[in-house]
C-alpha cells in the first residue's frame, strides 16, 4: 500500500492550505475521519487515513474544496486495454461522487471532490456517498482483479476481507 501512497503523492500536485490552529487543536476534518474509524496521519500535502474495513484514503485541499482519493497498484496495460476501460466506464455510470481512472502505468485511482471548506453536515453526506461508491467498487472487484497486482494482506486490511469489505 505504501507504493500506492507514493504514487498518490506524485500525482497530487496540489497545495494544502492549512488554517491557523494551535498545536493542540486538531483540524476538524481529521477529527471527523477519526470519528468514522480512520487512523489518520498528517503527511506533507494532506491526511493519510487508514481503516480496518474500508478503503484507505488520502485527503487534501484542492481547487477550493476537499479531495478524497485512493489508489490500487495495477498491472502494466497490455494489448487488452479496452477491457479495463470498459469496466471502469460501466462502473462510472453507477457512481455518485467517485471518479475512477487508470494511470498510464496501469494503476487504478479513485477520486472525489467536494467544493468548499469543511462543514460537518456536508462532509458527512459526502463521506456517506464516498462509502456508497466504494461499496460499488468492491462489488466490481472480481472484474477489476485481472488488471490489478495481487495485494498482500496487511496495510490495514483484514486477511478475511482483502478488499476492505464490511
Amino acid at each position: 500500500m505504501m507504493a500506492v501512497y507514493g504514487l498518490l503523492v506524485i500525482f497530487m500536485g496540489s497545495v494544502v492550505h492549512a488554517e491557523n490552529r494551535t498545536t493542540t487543536e486538531k483540524e476538524p476534518i481529521l477529527e471527523h475521519l477519526e470519528f468514522l474509524g480512520y487512523e489518520c496521519d498528517r503527511v506533507e500535502a494532506g491526511i493519510r487515513a487508514k481503516h480496518l474495513s474500508k478503503i484507505h484514503l488520502y485527503v487534501t485541499y484542492a481547487f477550493g474544496g476537499i479531495r478524497v482519493q485512493t489508489g490500487f497498484p495495477g498491472k502494466p496495460p497490455h494489448s487488452d486495454v479496452g477491457s479495463r476501460f470498459k469496466i471502469t466506464n460501466a462502473l462510472g455510470k453507477q457512481l455518485s461522487v467517485m471518479q475512477v481512472y487508470w494511470s498510464d502505468e496501469g494503476n487504478l485511482f479513485a477520486m472525489a471532490w467536494m467544493p468548499g471548506r469543511y462543514e460537518k453536515a456536508r462532509f458527512a453526506l459526502f463521506m456517506e456517498a464516498w462509502d456508497h461508491d466504494a461499496a460499488l467498487l468492491r462489488q466490481n472487484y472480481d472484474l477489476l482483479k485481472p488488471f490489478l497486482k495481487d495485494q498482500p494482506t496487511g496495510a490495514g486490511q483484514d486477511e478475511r476481507n482483502p478488499q476492505g469489505e464490511s
